[in-house]
């Protein structure tokens, strides 16, 4: 029992002796118990802190939460479902992109996760129809969240639109070697990465690279390239074609002309020579290294100052200055890369557990700020005068007994279990209240892409076909093919391997029974939804 607990208890004892009532009352007012397993992503937060607190008597509750290191998280919670022993709440992580993964999706199909629907959607009267923040979300945004037409996580907050979409570039750079004309097209785009990249190394001093690149352990379908590929292709890693059948990015026709052009880059020598050994300082954009960064639209951010909010390295010069391009154009689309799943973090609830607890867990779970005013702040900046401090001018302000404090409470990391508001990267990065507050052109810009990347997912409706399907060859077998594919890829950028060859070993995997086998139960698990 927690100390909170022993403290009503104690409480109740105190006030026994001088009623005559003994602890029969406060036993039956003992708080109901929510046991939740979550994320811990390395702050090490501590059981029973002062924001667990907080957030048990906001909601008169006591939870019985265990955070695991993400290192250990998925070993951990699947242990649990096949032991049959899982908590009350459970975070659900993704798994290559998808929070449906198998053993998840085995332990649904046993019965042992509750379906929400019913909750959540109720003739009006269910939490997703008169929640404040999930009354916003759209029918498309709830199937992400479905599987066999049930509903078994539920989303915390929608993510910001096709996040990896950036093109973050040095735009002190830019100005200084004479390439503030920006590209339109993936053409154009390459020949700026080779210019400027050679005047910049050249004018430093230093090899300034093109890119921020370095192969990871999804290859070249890694956030760092996949918006390029996408121009070239017109889909994201799995698309259904004119047929009905699901194809693979890195399979179709165009992809090898996205090849064609980073191997233009490699061949200018623009690239980090030794990017296949996943070296990830060599070309680091924030530590001044390279040109541009394809990551997300949002993550350039400096200050009108360039150094209050100061997106480099400490150790770059206040000199560095970022921005970001507009998507640009290749032959079969922009680069917009749509979210594997716009569901930024998600739970799911046992089945086991009563009615009255379930109820219990959906008001704790989805508190909104226009239900319990303060909620918003508590969620982010924890309690005042424990995890931060008012001043005179209204700011709030951490001291390092308080920072500790926030570090051993999780201060503003629970809302990967408990809802939060969707996802506004312009205003809160951007139009920060202060010094933090971007300059105009830079908010400007930054909304100005927002716009752009909104209209063209609806425009194109690109997205992951494979989102939430099963397939039991994809899941044995997927690993294995990628793994060669991807090293297949780093051959052909560094020119061991030629474009004949490269279409041969496709061509061997696309005719495969592994592959036809993965598209039909694609297509059988859709056909069943």
């Amino acid at each position: 029992m927690k100390r909170r607990m022993k403290q009503i208890l104690a409480a109740a004892m105190a006030v026994s002796m001088l009623t005559g009532t003994g602890l029969t009352a406060a036993a039956e007012e003992e708080r109901m118990t929510i046991s939740v397993i979550g994320i811990d992503w390395g702050y090490g937060p501590l059981p029973d802190s002062e924001m667990e607190q907080a957030w048990e008597d906001l909601f008169d509750v006591n939870l019985e939460i265990e955070w695991v290191s993400y290192q250990d998280y998925d070993q951990k919670v699947n242990t649990m479902i096949s032991a049959g022993n899982i908590p009350d709440v459970v975070q659900i992580n993704k798994v290559d992109g998808n929070y449906y993964y198998p053993i998840f999706t085995q332990a649904i199909d046993a019965g042992t996760f509750l379906d929400m629907t019913p909750y959540l959607f109720a003739d009006g009267e269910g939490v997703a129809e008169t929640n404040a923040v999930m009354k916003n979300w759209s029918e498309d945004f709830w199937d992400q969240a479905k599987y066999k037409e049930g509903i078994y996580i539920l989303p915390r907050s929608k993510a910001e639109i096709a996040q990896q979409s950036g093109i973050n570039v040095r735009r002190d750079l830019m100005k200084k070697y004479g390439y503030e004309e920006e590209p339109a097209t993936m053409d154009e785009l390459k020949d700026w990465l080779i210019g400027l990249s050679n005047a910049a190394s050249e004018g430093e001093g230093e090899k300034i690279y093109a890119l921020d690149f370095y192969t990871e352990t999804n290859g070249l379908m890694g956030d760092r390239t996949k918006a390029f590929a996408i121009a070239f292709t017109g889909q994201t890693d799995w698309a259904v074609d004119e047929n009905g059948d699901y194809q693979y990015m890195m399979l179709t026709d165009g992809y090898v002309d996205f090849l064609n052009w980073m191997k233009d880059l490699y061949d200018a020598g623009v690239l980090d020579p030794e990017f296949a050994l996943a070296n990830a300082e060599t070309s680091k954009w924030k530590a001044g290294r390279s040109v541009a960064y394809l990551t997300a639209w949002y993550n350039w951010n400096q200050s009108a100052d360039l150094t209050t909010q100061k997106i480099f390295d400490d150790s770059t010069a206040d000199t560095l200055e970022a921005w970001c391009l507009m998507p640009v154009q290749g032959p079969a689309a922009y680069t917009v890369s749509p979210n594997y799943t716009d569901i930024d973090s998600c739970i799911a609830i046992n089945a086991q557990c009563s009615e009255e607890k379930i109820q219990k867990i959906m008001e704790v779970f989805n508190g909104t700020e226009e239900a319990i005013p303060g909620y918003n702040l508590l969620m982010s900046d924890g309690v005042e005068g424990i995890h931060y401090t008012v001043l005179e001018d209204g700011t709030r302000a951490t001291d390092d007994e308080q920072s500790k404090k926030r570090q051993e409470g999780y201060v503003g990391a629970w809302n990967q279990i408990f809802l939060k508001t969707d996802a506004d990267q312009v205003t809160d990065k951007f139009m920060r209240d202060g010094a933090r507050r971007a300059s105009d052109e830079s908010i400007q810009r930054a909304q100005d892409l927002k716009e752009f990347i909104s209209t063209n997912l609806e425009e194109t409706g690109m997205k992951n076909a494979i989102q939430n399907l099963q397939s039991a060859t994809y899941s044995t077998q997927w690993g294995m093919i990628t793994e060669d594919l991807n090293a297949m890829t780093t051959q052909y950028i560094m020119g061991q391997i030629d474009e004949a060859t490269w279409n041969s070993y496709v061509e061997s995997i696309v005719n495969s029974d592994d592959y036809k086998a993965i598209q039909q139960e694609f297509k059988d698990a859709a056909a069943a939804e």
